[in-house]
């Protein structure tokens, strides 16, 4: 059995969400009307997480752990920059959007939410995925182009 993330232990009640999150052939996370359609169709698992977290939860968690397995099954592919990885990123970034009222003010964002807030978190996340991007494309685009110092030293 592999090891995981120590965030993603796979207590008892999650085991049978893991396994389907697992046996999924996509590339995208899971949408919220397969996640109600598969618990509908496991009614024991669903009395049983609906007994101890509310809706928005299980919900968050589940596409949180899709998430977090399809980035897992990315990094075996070996390094690379897809489609793939850019839509589930997009998304993250729509979804933390949604949460981030649009400012007028231009301020900066780090001194004006509290360190132990989840919109902190979700922001700082994006921003490191974002550069983790930036960095790989970086990588892949300087196989193509010269470096900066050795452009117009030619010939002199």
């Amino acid at each position: 059995m592999e090891n995981f993330d120590h965030r993603f232990q796979r207590t008892d009640q999650w085991k049978p969400v893991y396994s389907w999150l697992e046996t999924l052939d996509t590339d995208e996370v899971v949408k919220s009307k397969e996640i109600i359609d598969w618990l509908t169709e496991n009614s024991d698992v669903r009395e049983q997480l609906n007994s101890r977290h509310s809706r928005y939860h299980l919900m968050h968690y589940i596409k949180k752990c899709h998430m977090k397995i399809l980035k897992r099954k990315e990094k075996k592919k070996g390094p690379g920059f897809t489609k793939n990885v850019s839509v589930s990123e997009v998304k993250k970034s729509e979804d933390v959007k949604k949460l981030v009222p649009v400012q007028t003010t231009d301020y900066n964002f780090s001194t004006a939410v509290p360190k132990d807030t989840e919109l902190y978190k979700a922001k700082q996340t994006e921003a490191l995925q974002k550069y983790e991007i930036l960095v790989e494309l970086e990588k892949q685009l300087s196989m193509h182009f010269p470096k900066p110092g050795n452009i117009g030293n030619k010939g002199n």
